[in-house]
């Protein structure tokens, strides 16, 4: 028996789910002064993706949501 999964079940993102991502992460990261690939910014990134994963997909409302998000 085949199934079929969307790529959203899998945890595949689409170019647009990507970009949204991308846009909150820069926003963030600039905010936050996290730059390359630290600790902090891996931490603010997988908060990123767990809140879109739970519908937030405007990347104003992911920023919105992380505001007073504090980087160690």
């Amino acid at each position: 028996m085949k199934y079929l999964l969307e790529g959203q079940d899998i945890g595949v993102f689409s170019p647009r789910d990507l970009e949204a991502l991308q846009r909150a992460f820069t926003i963030l990261s600039v905010q936050l002064s996290l730059y390359g690939d630290d600790m902090e910014a891996r931490k603010l990134a997988r908060s990123l993706i767990q809140l879109y994963r739970h519908g937030v997909r405007d990347p104003d409302q992911l920023v919105a949501a992380l505001d007073g998000y504090k980087a160690a």
